[in-house]
């Protein structure tokens, strides 16, 4: 719902499918039993995409409007001058002269990124306001609030957005973190969480939770010489499952957690 022409590329949505809590298998396990609703269909370099055939006005609602009512004035909602919520890392230091630029930036009209934006120009501060809350959104339809960076390198023009359009993320400190733990690039929204806890946990974030402090007792009773059924081959989840950021961000790998949904 978040493109152009409401098709985006397999391979494209494969590189965010863990994160969303797709299955493994989504093309021919859920996209078959919704077929109101999706379509698999051959794009013109020969690749297989997922078209929706079903607009419901209801899921277009974005984060930020949803939330309007208790975190917005009253006079910024009448005016559609929606703000996003900052946050910085205790000792962050940003220049004087960039909070006041990030003031006025506030103020900019809020454009939904379930809207057509093919209106905004590229090169002003309110179409870039735009593309942070397209990936506001985004982040918001992860599990974990996060996603590695290059997931998202195939999304410029599904969802139409300009150039260098990952610069928002070192542009908009306090809406998202960045890490650069493991030697990859994590983009993790802020608001989401507090401290190293993730405030509101899909129920799919508890089911990957409790599987893995299963596979971290079993691997502990290993260790013990209790068991020796355990595969070897997740005998690195303990070190994943317990890796955070040096500003206390726990960072959430699929690999870490095994593979699967």
């Amino acid at each position: 719902m978040l493109t152009r022409d409401r098709i985006l590329p397999l391979q494209t949505i494969d590189q965010l499918k863990w994160d969303l809590g797709l299955p493994n298998d989504y093309p021919s396990s859920f996209v078959p039993n919704h077929p109101d609703r999706f379509s698999l269909v051959h794009l013109p370099d020969n690749r297989v995409g997922l078209k929706l055939l079903f607009w419901d006005d209801k899921l277009a609602v974005s984060e930020i409007l949803k939330n309007a009512s208790l975190q917005q004035d009253q006079e910024d909602i009448k005016n559609g001058t929606l703000a996003f919520p900052v946050s910085f890392t205790r000792g962050f230091g940003f220049r004087r002269k960039c909070m006041e630029w990030l003031k006025e930036w506030q103020k900019l009209p809020y454009t939904s990124p379930y809207t057509n934006a093919s209106h905004l120009d590229p090169r002003t501060d309110e179409s870039e306001k735009r593309v942070v809350g397209v990936f506001h959104e985004l982040l918001h339809l992860t599990l974990h609030k996060q996603t590695e960076r290059k997931n998202v390198s195939n999304l410029r023009k599904p969802l139409g957005l300009p150039q260098k359009f990952t610069k928002a993320f070192e542009r908009h400190p306090g809406i998202f973190y960045l890490s650069n733990k493991s030697d990859t690039q994590t983009v993790i929204l802020r608001e989401a969480y507090n401290g190293r806890e993730l405030i509101q946990k899909h129920p799919l974030v508890r089911v990957r939770e409790k599987l893995a402090n299963l596979l971290k007792k079993g691997l502990h009773d290993k260790s013990r010489g209790y068991t020796r059924d355990i595969d070897e081959s997740n005998s690195d989840i303990e070190s994943e499952m317990d890796e955070y950021d040096s500003d206390g961000f726990p960072i959430i790998t699929k690999e870490g957690w095994g593979r699967g949904g």
